[in-house]
């Protein structure tokens, strides 16, 4: 099969308007599978943030002023919303520190002002662009198997480092200190290709029709190790389910 791909994107990069036919052994199309093609960078800093629970900390209790009222909360939750920027009170709203001062809010925000939710992180954005999609593949599982939403910032992180949102409480407060550490690998993912029902298909002889810019790039991604085999043969089904590709 290497064989065949090399030869392949050989010719689809030669051949820009004659039609090509070729074949390819029986293939089996799993139920949504996805092609990801990443670019990937080594030497990342990782670390965990998480939305401590009021509830279980205790310490004493000192005061605090929000807005011209005065409210009174354990000095280490305190500390924790400090770090974390977020907080969960007994009464069900969420404090927020930002900008040195304190404030409530019905909800827990990221830098976009939209919920902040697991599959978040805090990047540097003269680093990775807000609103970018990646993965950190050698992280521990489950971790490894998410695609992030780069959504959030923070003051700490700058550089080559990113800050995980690992959740709620004490168990996402582990999950966090777990995942911090250094020398992770981060891939920013340049799309996602989903694959629908699962499929059996035989030996076929397969004629471009158009959109070869797109079908040669299928080709370049496998030669430079950015899809695997596998994936390289099922968008190569999945553009004959579009008539991108016609069977011969």
């Amino acid at each position: 099969m290497q064989v065949i791909f090399t030869s392949l994107m050989v010719v689809l990069i030669v051949i820009s308007i004659i039609p090509v036919s070729f074949s390819l052994p029986t293939l089996i199309q799993d139920e949504s599978l996805q092609i990801q093609t990443e670019n990937c960078t080594d030497g990342w800093y990782v670390t965990g943030y998480f939305l401590p629970l009021e509830i279980e900390y205790s310490s004493n209790v000192t005061p605090i002023n929000i807005d011209g009222k005065w409210y009174g909360f354990p000095v280490n939750f305190l500390n924790e919303v400090k770090t974390q920027g977020w907080g969960k009170t007994v009464f069900g709203d969420f404090l927020g520190w930002d900008k040195q001062k304190f404030y409530f809010n019905s909800i827990p925000l990221d830098a976009n002002d939209n919920e902040l939710i697991v599959g978040t992180v805090a990047v540097d954005p003269e680093i990775i662009k807000m609103n970018s999609k990646i993965t950190i593949p050698n992280s521990p599982s489950p971790w490894n198997k998410i695609v992030f939403n780069s959504n959030d910032v923070g003051p700490a992180i700058i550089g080559k480092h990113i800050d995980v949102y690992t959740g709620v409480g004490l168990d996402a407060r582990k999950e966090a200190f777990r995942i911090t550490g250094n020398d992770y690998s981060v891939c920013i993912v340049d799309g996602i290709l989903q694959l629908p029902q699962k499929k059996i298909l035989k030996d076929f002889d397969f004629e471009m029709t158009k959109n070869q810019d797109w079908i040669k790039n299928i080709f370049l991604w496998y030669e430079q190790n950015r899809i695997s085999e596998t994936e390289a043969s099922n968008a190569l089904k999945f553009l004959i389910e579009q008539q991108i590709l016609k069977v011969k």
